[in-house]
């Protein structure tokens, strides 16, 4: 099996999972911004990252998805350190595996099947 599909398998049940917790709130502990964030940008966070589960799997949006993104967990990592909260494990997991994916030269050059 081909690397790339299972780093974007990882991201993708990943981004199901964290954005099916804004809906239901599942995961121990909960994210510490949770609530310092409006309910309605809350949802609006796990129905994008919900979608970005789904994108990630098509290859001509996938350099999109894990440049946004990329961009999205690095802003969201330094957010809960200028909070001084800590919980940012999964964040820079996320943030690595989408750069990872982002840096792929097939990824960069749109040359995937």
């Amino acid at each position: 099996m081909n690397i790339l599909k299972i780093i974007v398998g990882i991201c993708s049940l990943l981004f199901f999972m964290v954005g099916a917790d804004k809906f239901f709130n599942f995961l121990e502990p909960p994210c510490s911004l949770m609530n310092t964030i409006s309910s309605t940008v809350w949802m609006v966070l796990g129905v994008l990252q919900i979608a970005g589960g789904i994108l990630i799997w098509i290859p001509k949006y996938r350099k999109y998805v894990a440049g946004f993104f990329s961009i999205f967990m690095l802003f969201f990592i330094g957010v809960h350190i200028g909070k001084g909260t800590y919980d940012i494990g999964g964040a820079v997991l996320m943030a690595v595996l989408l750069i990872t994916i982002y840096l792929n030269p097939k990824v960069l050059r749109g040359k995937e099947k």
